[in-house]
């Protein structure tokens, strides 16, 4: 049995066009010719937002690897759900060809859009080595939502929330690895979110650590990222919008070619060479 996550976070105002990011790229984008990209066959048109989706915490060293460092607690989500470097490093790209809802209602049916892309920024915490991951997503939100569209456009609407399975989660305090909510230990029963010291004393936060390194893909799968009115990721950061009008692959139900998606937003649709040129902060991962 697999377990549902979500996590939280927010939109920016703007600070890049279309133009720039193609000129930063190079002569690809999307997958095809920069030329081209206004001829794309069975297309429609998209708001692209850039948001930065969740962070990862950093955990101790073997044996302990389930202790969260006490200086990256904070990046745990308002669920009392954590994901750790490592996992997130090896899961964050299963974001690229997710659906964008609304509110977290996943009915393929009622798709918004489309994640295009993912990336990582390695964020130093504490010195001299605490650090942690932020994620930066790209989302394509198709303008035939006129209503959901107006609304990112104005600030109305402005947080976003993932979702993702998780083939196991363990407890960041005793270790206990559970595959079944029915089997949680005690600690993840009845005291999430609270800190208790550990056999040395340091206030260790008691969370869901989702996935593990020696699982495959580090055991967990973003499969869509939702416009929601209540943030509950706390370390989100302002990012903005990148195009008001941006044509890409048609969809049936806006969610058919989500392969096509995926596979475009892989061929040549990058963040990373983007956020480079507009932020030094942290090491961009690929």
């Amino acid at each position: 049995m697999s377990f549902k996550k979500q996590a939280q976070a927010v939109l920016a105002n703007p600070i890049v066009s279309l133009n720039d990011w193609q000129r930063m790229y190079g002569n690809n984008a999307f997958g095809v010719k920069t030329a081209s990209l206004k001829k794309v066959a069975e297309s429609s048109q998209y708001l692209l937002s850039h948001c930065t989706i969740m962070a990862s915490v950093m955990v101790e060293a073997e044996p302990f690897s389930y202790l969260i460092k006490p200086e990256t607690s904070h990046l745990a989500n308002n669920n009392q759900d954590a994901w750790s470097n490592e996992v997130l490093k090896m899961s964050h790209k299963s974001f690229i060809g997710a659906f964008n809802f609304l509110e977290h209602f996943q009915n393929s049916k009622h798709a918004k859009g489309h994640i295009l892309d993912a990336v990582l920024r390695k964020v130093s915490i504490a010195p001299p080595d605490i650090w942690v991951y932020f994620c930066d997503i790209l989302v394509a939100t198709d303008m035939k939502h006129e209503s959901l569209v107006g609304d990112i456009r104005s600030g109305k609407t402005k947080y976003m929330s993932m979702g993702c399975v998780a083939d196991e989660v363990t407890c960041s305090f005793c270790g206990a690895r559970v595959t079944d909510a029915n089997t949680y230990c005690q600690h993840l029963n009845f005291q999430k979110g609270m800190f208790m010291p550990d056999d040395d004393g340091v206030p260790r936060i008691i969370v869901e650590l989702c996935g593990r390194p020696s699982l495959p893909g580090g055991g967990v799968h973003f499969i869509e990222a939702s416009w929601v009115g209540t943030p509950a990721f706390p370390g989100a950061e302002l990012r903005g919008i990148v195009s008001e009008n941006w044509n890409g692959p048609k969809t049936k139900f806006t969610h058919s070619a989500t392969a096509s998606f995926s596979k475009a937003a892989s061929d040549g649709y990058s963040l990373a060479d983007t956020f480079w040129s507009l932020d030094r902060e942290g090491e961009f991962l690929r």
